[in-house]
């Protein structure tokens, strides 16, 4: 039992910050773009409150736990 949590907790601690924010972020930009470029004003303004909601959902589910200390016992 032990083994599947640290199974679990082993992906989040191998992944820095800097790494949790180029995940955020470079869909975000990419997606804006792409809006962007074919004049989707729309999509242009409505994805990027959907992409924050995702995120925002995900974490409070998860704890807040990206944003929290390593514990390294």
């Amino acid at each position: 039992m032990k083994n599947s949590k640290e199974n679990k907790n082993s992906f989040r601690d191998s992944i820095p910050l800097w790494g949790w924010i180029i995940i955020f972020f470079l869909p975000l930009i990419l997606s804006e773009y792409m809006f962007y470029v074919s004049n989707r004003l729309f999509s242009l303004i409505s994805f990027p409150v959907a992409w924050v909601g995702f995120w925002w959902i995900i974490m409070y589910r998860s704890g807040w736990k990206i944003f929290k200390k390593k514990n390294k016992n």
